[in-house]
């Protein structure tokens, strides 16, 4: 099945998300799993049912598969969006996480999220330095992956430039700290920090996050987890990660953004080292 390419400022609009909606917005951190001890799980889930979110955007299915499994999500909770790089989404083998065993199966989550959500929009990404050049203007996937009942227009295609400079951050509004305000080179972002630009881009007011490295470029990586010892990342914690993206600044973003209430971080520093540390 071919998939048009659609309008990336259209992309919320098939889950009819508002400007004024709560968003919880989940991440990749929780690939970590010694960043989410068991204390901690149950107070991210009592967190979410107190924020009682309108709608729920997860980066990745196999990460959706994550925070279910972990009951950070509780199995009657719907996930709305999932969005995905065309590429991860289509990808067979390993991939790179910290354990690729805790995703074997994954492809399965595709309809359990389905099952959960009839609704559920996936949405696949190429961003500007795609191995297809221009990005086209159709892109290809198995429809069996996604069983006989589900409506494929809910399978979305938009590209984007995932490219970001300080100066457009700062530009926003935000006093952000000095030492990220003097820069207006361009830098990578992750998938997951392009996604939370996005959603800052298009106004939503009430975004919250969970599953993102947002307490700052400070924060211990002595509980971080490294990457398998294998591959282009091997045995690497977050911040030692040799990529195009910076995801220290991200994270110190991430973190002024939270203190002056743009955004929720729903994660709390201090409780997770008491569990840690417990």
């Amino acid at each position: 099945m071919n998939i048009q390419k659609c309008s990336k400022e259209d992309i919320f609009k098939y889950i009819d998300l508002q400007e004024n909606d709560t968003i919880l917005y989940l991440g990749g951190r929780i690939d970590d799993d010694n960043l989410y001890p068991a204390g901690y799980r149950k107070y991210l889930n009592s967190k979410i049912k107190e924020l009682s979110p309108d709608k729920i955007i997860c980066h990745n299915y196999w990460y959706a598969k994550k925070y279910y499994e972990k009951g950070i999500l509780s199995e009657d909770t719907k996930i709305d969006m999932v969005l995905s790089y065309y590429y991860y989404f289509h990808r067979d083998g390993p991939l790179e996480t910290i354990n690729p065993e805790d995703y074997n199966g994954r492809r399965d989550w595709i309809k359990i999220l389905i099952d959960k959500n009839p609704n559920i929009v996936y949405a696949l990404y190429l961003d500007d330095n795609s191995t297809l050049g221009n990005r086209p203007p159709s892109v290809y996937v198995n429809d069996d992956w996604f069983g006989e009942d589900y409506d494929l227009n809910n399978v979305k295609y938009f590209d984007r430039d995932r490219r970001y400079s300080l100066s457009h951050v700062g530009d926003k509004g935000y006093a952000l700290l000095d030492h990220l305000a003097t820069s207006g080179a361009k830098i990578n972002s992750t998938g997951g920090f392009a996604t939370f630009m996005d959603m800052l881009d298009a106004g939503f007011k009430n975004l919250n996050i969970l599953g993102f490295t947002a307490f700052g470029s400070d924060e211990d990586q002595s509980h971080f987890t490294p990457q398998h010892p294998w591959g282009m990342y091997a045995s690497r914690k977050y911040f030692d990660l040799k990529t195009s993206e910076n995801q220290r600044v991200e994270a110190d973003i991430l973190k002024y953004l939270a203190q002056n209430n743009t955004i929720k971080n729903i994660e709390n520093y201090e409780k997770l080292m008491s569990f840690l540390k417990s």
